[in-house]
């Protein structure tokens, strides 16, 4: 058989030859065919892991009907196809009203024609309560030619479902309507995706609108119940996971009779009649949680200011301090059976309008005075500590500090700060003073207590800090940056600044809240330095997300005023660690009063920002880290490892082959029973760790994703 080498164009000549070859056997009739149909640019909504719906146009037909025209995308805005009818798991539909259409009495809505949201799929619950809480579900839609799948990412739903308001009010096409849809839909990978949606308009002019009634932000609710953690937002099915979807339900005039039921679900007392409306359950269930054992709301419920944070551009933002809306009152100050059995006082006046007495200015405290304006989380607001200057003396026997306290641009005198003893030794009163070398302060926790304090000509007051009572010596030998800080508790009634009584103090009469300061930093020479030269590994704003002021003795505006106490040379008496990142990492798994997971620590960025989990920032200079001490003194972490150990305690997530794999990669752990070695054995170790190299921070985000509360 002879063989044949084509070169290039040979090969292409050949091939062209071939091709009109078989052309010219199917016979032509000259003409081109029709085109076909374009190609879907897009993707399969089971392929991606996040999707997002918007909610294009909204209408109501001549019989009330109502049609939501939508698109769906990935997080890149790539449009997705394939969305099924059944995905819709809900459509709510409603306007803006007045509090008197669903009939609310003169004492809860007394004179004020106050607006609400109305919803047109109202549900009757019996024996004079009902809800808004009828909407659509595609999955239970029965309606065959309503759901329409453009192909190309976009879609059209025509609800089978007629508004019925219980006769109680109108659908109102001149009024603001809105529309609510949450998808739940299940890709590829068996992951559930939820998305929720909404578009408000007046569809007499066919005029979109911005949201009305807006109260709080999504933001302002999820900064607790973060996305994706154990506690979000993701009631009913998991498909409701914002705060401005319940709000479409939970109308204000939702109510109905509720049992109270024990774990084995005996009823407990009587039926009661139990608030649904948003504001209701979420003083209810915050007030429950707050005051229960097993509660997890990290603040005072009197403090509206944890939720309702100020926000100009939101029409109803100050709300709260309105005084026009007596069942607001109720769902703290009349709680239900289950609130009181966890000690949650009732109202001295239950049942009756409390804006008869209760409005700020008058015979009684409104909502603002009682709840801010004159108690002491206001003036741990505008209370504030300066520390003007540093001194250390020539001979090194003393440092004096000069320090301003201010209410606002008012000073405060030195008799206006709380000066009793503390219980447990020095006084409630105290600055605290440290120093800090590389990465971590140099000594134990130093109070510098109101017995040092003496007030000058110009108000300020000067701490004499004695080398003979405080550890100053090793601040100074080590060339530190000094830091400083404050304790200090200034005495007040009804919010307002006055002389202590020690009398009225130990009776209760005066207040003596908190001032949180900054904390300050000065070169041995009194030069300021205007940052923190620790690197900063979260920020107080992190934790304030969800603790606002009500963090265990907070004195500070930032992490470096906690950790200038629990530092890493801080052990308990017990001989336990008491450095920061084992004390707040210990905190955080935290579990709701059914004994399920709220919150996981396990998510570093929802407290360490951007990367302050990162310990390719620990570098080799840092300071190895107390865990612990015995008799001999303290027992220390190197520093990378430490910052692992903190959550990886025995007996979860530390064993005797992660404790070798430390050691071989540089590390000092200890052993399973003792947490570190003696800090005087540490140096001789030349310790250097290399656990950054292959735990970088992808590699730790990625380890620590979707972990549970095993």
């Amino acid at each position: 058989m002879k063989k044949f080498n084509f070169n290039t164009t040979a090969k292409a000549v050949f091939s062209a030859g071939l091709i009109a070859f078989a052309l010219s056997g199917c016979g032509s009739d000259g003409t081109d065919g029709s085109d076909g149909e374009d190609g879907v640019v897009g993707k399969p909504v089971g392929s991606v892991s996040a999707l997002t719906s918007t909610i294009t146009t909204a209408s109501v037909d001549e019989n009330q009907f109502l049609t939501v025209d939508f698109k769906l995308a990935d997080a890149n805005g790539v449009a997705l196809t394939g969305l099924t009818l059944a995905d819709i798991a809900t459509i709510s539909f409603g306007r803006v009203g007045s509090a008197n259409e669903p009939g609310e009495d003169e004492i809860v809505n007394p004179s004020v024609d106050r607006q609400i949201w109305l919803s047109y799929f109202n549900k009757d619950k019996g024996d004079g309560y009902f809800t808004g809480s009828s909407y659509f579900d595609g999955s239970k839609s029965e309606c065959e030619d309503c759901f329409v799948d453009n192909k190309d990412g976009s879609y059209s739903i025509t609800i089978d479902k007629a508004i019925d308001t219980l006769d109680k009010y109108d659908y109102m096409a001149d009024a603001t309507n809105g529309v609510y849809m949450s998808i739940k839909t299940t890709n590829n990978e068996s992951q559930t995706l939820v998305n929720n949606s909404f578009f408000y308009w007046v569809p007499a002019t066919d005029v979109e609108v911005e949201k009305p009634l807006q109260i709080l932000a999504n933001s302002d609710c999820q900064t607790c119940h973060r996305a994706d953690q154990a506690g979000e937002l993701s009631m009913h099915g998991s498909k409701h996971n914002t705060e401005e979807a319940c709000s479409f339900c939970h109308t204000d005039y939702n109510s109905y009779s509720k049992q109270d039921t024990d774990s084995e679900g005996n009823a407990i007392g009587e039926a009661y009649e139990y608030d649904g409306s948003i504001k209701g359950m979420v003083h209810s269930i915050h007030t429950e949680a707050n005051f229960s054992d097993a509660g997890v709301y990290p603040q005072m419920t009197s403090n509206c200011l944890t939720c309702h944070n100020p926000n100009e551009e939101f029409n109803l933002t100050d709300s709260w301090k309105a005084d026009v809306d007596t069942t607001a009152c109720w769902s703290c100050h009349s709680p239900s059976p289950a609130a009181e059995a966890a000690g949650v006082p009732a109202s001295h006046q239950q049942g009756n309008n409390c804006l008869t007495c209760h409005k700020d200015g008058e015979r009684a405290r409104g909502a603002n005075e009682a709840h801010y304006a004159l108690n002491s989380n206001f003036l741990a607001t505008t209370l504030k500590v300066e520390f003007n200057s540093m001194t250390v003396a020539d001979d090194e026997s003393e440092i004096k500090v000069n320090f301003t306290v201010k209410n606002g641009e008012e000073l405060v005198a030195i008799n206006q700060i709380d000066p009793r003893p503390y219980q447990y030794g020095g006084f409630n009163s105290a600055i605290v003073i440290n120093g800090v070398l590389t990465d971590d302060f140099l000594v134990n926790y130093q109070k510098v207590g109101y017995d040092t304090f003496v007030e000058e000509a110009d108000g300020s007051i000067t701490s004499t800090v004695s080398a003979d009572s405080f550890d100053i010596a090793t601040l100074i030998d080590a060339g530190s940056t000094i830091v400083l800080s404050s304790q200090l508790h200034v005495c007040s009634h009804r919010g307002v600044i006055e002389y202590c009584n020690e009398e009225d103090l130990d009776a209760g009469d005066q207040s003596a809240p908190y001032v949180t300061s900054d904390t300050y930093y000065f070169n041995l020479d009194g030069t300021v330095v205007e940052e923190s030269p620790r690197m900063q590994h979260a920020e107080m704003a992190d934790c304030q997300q969800c603790h606002t002021t009500e963090i265990t003795h907070r004195y500070t505006n930032d992490i470096d005023g906690c950790a200038s106490c629990h530092n890493g040379t801080r052990a308990t008496s017990g001989g336990e660690s008491s450095n920061l990142a084992f004390k707040v990492h210990s905190k955080h798994y935290v579990y709701d009063s059914s004994g399920s997971l709220f919150f996981k620590k396990t998510e570093c960025q929802a407290c360490h920002g951007e990367d302050g989990f990162s310990i390719q920032n620990i570098t080799a200079e840092s300071t190895p880290v107390a865990f612990g001490k015995d008799d001999n003194g303290l027992l220390v972490v190197s520093p990378q490892t430490a910052a692992c150990v903190s959550c990886h305690v025995p007996p979860y997530g530390l064993s005797e082959s992660t404790i070798q794999h430390v050691e071989t990669n540089g590390g000092v752990v200890g052993t399973i029973d003792s947490l570190g070695v003696p800090e005087a054995d540490y140096d001789a170790l030349n310790v250097v760790e290399t656990c950054s190299t292959c735990h970088n921070d992808g590699q730790i985000l990625e380890a620590h994703s979707n972990w549970g509360g095993q």
